[in-house]
């Protein structure tokens, strides 16, 4: 069998490669921030939403079913 001439201490990236990934991670780690911030305020105001609509129909109804009185 043959062994193959690629010598080991050669680097994989050069160092322009190098920053350019680290210029992509801060880009991608921003954006994914900006993206969980976003659903997490909708999270928020749509359990604030459906909080107030349980509310408001428990309190109008008096916690009795429909159709029926007192």
């Amino acid at each position: 069998m043959t062994e193959s001439a690629t010598p080991v201490d050669e680097p994989l990236f050069t160092a322009i490669e190098v920053q350019q990934f680290e210029a992509d991670d801060v880009v991608a780690g921003s954006a994914i921030g900006k993206m969980l911030s976003l659903l997490f305020l909708y999270t928020v105001l749509a359990m604030s939403f459906v909080s107030w609509w349980t509310y408001s129909s428990v309190s109008e109804n008096h916690g009795l079913p429909s159709g029926t009185s007192e």
